[in-house]
C-alpha cells in the first residue's frame, strides 16, 4: 500500500485504532512495553475520564463529531436511570448534561480568551487529527497530532491541576509522546495544558480555567528517546 494510502485511511479512527492501526507502534504502547510486555497489542479499556477528554477534543478539533456525542440529562453517572439509557443504547459511557456543559465552557474559553493559543489552534491553515507513520529505532510507528499549526505539532491536554502538569509529564508518557511525534512530524513539539477547575477573578465573579502553554526541551526529549529506545528492545524480545 502506498503511504499516501496508508494516512488517508488512517484519518480514520476505527482504522487508526482497530486492526490495521496496530500494526504500528504508538505512544500508548510505550508504557505496557515497559512495564508488562505481555499487554503490547491490547485494547486500552474505556473510561469516563477518557470519555470527557474525547469530547473536550472534538468540541475543539472535530465540532460536527461532538453534535453526535451522548449526552444524557440526568443527574448522576451512579443511578439506575443513566444504567438504563446505556444499556438501551448500547454504550460503555454516556456524559450527563451538566458534564457537557463544564466542558463547552472550557472549550470556548480555550478558543477565545488567551489570544495566541487562539491563534496557534484556529490558524488558518491548521491542519487537525493529522496522522503520520514512519520507523523509530527500526519498527514501525504511527502518531495522530491534535493540531499542526505555524510550523509546530500541537497537543491539547486537560488537568485537573496544571501546577503538577509539567511535574508529572514523564509519569503520564508526555516525554515518549514527544519524542515519537517530534521525531515523525520533523517539527517542534508544544503541550496546551488546560485546567479543568473554574475559578474566579477576584471578586470580580468572572469565570476563567488556567492555561499554561509548554513547548517541549531538549532534557524532555532525550528522557523519551531512552525510553522509546528501551521499550523498542523489549519488542524485540518478546515479540519481535
Amino acid at each position: 500500500m502506498k503511504h499516501e494510502e496508508i494516512i488517508e485511511k488512517l484519518r480514520d479512527d476505527e482504522q487508526y485504532y482497530g486492526d490495521f492501526g496496530r500494526q504500528y507502534i504508538s505512544n500508548s504502547d510505550i508504557k505496557n512495553l515497559t512495564y508488562d510486555p505481555a499487554q503490547f497489542g491490547n485494547k486500552i479499556p474505556d473510561n469516563p475520564n477518557f470519555h470527557l477528554g474525547r469530547y473536550f477534543h472534538q468540541l475543539i478539533l472535530e465540532p460536527n463529531k461532538a453534535k453526535e456525542f451522548p449526552i444524557v440529562d440526568i443527574k448522576g453517572r451512579n443511578t439506575k436511570a443513566y444504567k438504563s439509557y446505556l444499556e438501551d443504547n448500547n454504550l460503555t459511557y454516556a456524559i450527563t448534561t451538566e458534564e457537557a456543559k463544564n466542558i463547552q465552557e472550557m472549550a470556548d474559553y480555550t478558543l477565545n480568551k488567551d489570544p495566541d493559543v487562539s491563534a496557534l489552534i484556529q490558524d488558518f491553515d491548521a491542519k487537525y487529527e493529522e496522522p503520520v507513520v514512519g520507523e523509530i529505532f527500526g519498527r514501525p510507528f504511527k502518531a495522530k497530532s491534535d493540531i499542526i499549526s505555524q510550523g509546530l505539532v500541537v497537543d491539547l491536554k486537560s488537568t485537573s491541576d496544571i501546577f503538577k502538569f509539567k511535574r508529572n509529564a514523564y509519569t503520564f508518557g508526555y516525554d515518549t509522546q514527544a519524542f515519537i511525534y517530534q521525531y515523525l512530524f520533523k517539527m517542534p513539539m508544544t503541550f496546551i495544558a488546560i485546567d479543568k477547575t473554574k475559578k474566579i477573578y477576584g471578586d470580580t465573579g468572572e469565570i476563567y480555567h488556567e492555561i499554561y502553554v509548554c513547548p517541549v526541551s531538549e532534557e524532555t526529549l532525550l528522557e523519551g528517546k531512552k525510553k522509546v529506545e528501551a521499550a523498542v528492545q523489549l519488542y524485540e524480545y518478546y515479540h519481535g
